[in-house]
């Protein structure tokens, strides 16, 4: 499990490189997506190594916010209101 969080470690600090100094909106965007999914990993292996049901409620509840404002991002992307 450790190679496990290592490995996040180093996907999480790469990530975090690309939303920095991404040439685009996009990027960034993108970037801030795949920490939030990293982070979510993390949230996983925890559960598994302190035997902890509630990290994993979290990690469930922080995808589902992700996604809704994945949804709600895109469509600023497009120029659309929320309600298109």
């Amino acid at each position: 499990m450790n190679f496990a969080l290592a490995i996040l470690t180093v996907s999480c600090l790469m990530c975090l490189w690309r939303f920095l100094k991404g040439p685009t909106r996009s990027d960034r965007f993108l970037a801030l997506i795949m920490l939030t999914i990293i982070a979510v990993g993390f949230l996983g292996i925890m559960s598994v190594k302190t035997e902890s049901e509630f990290l994993i409620d979290l990690a469930i509840d922080v995808m589902i916010l992700a996604f809704v404002g994945t949804l709600a991002v895109i469509k600023f992307f497009e120029g659309k209101e929320l309600d298109e």
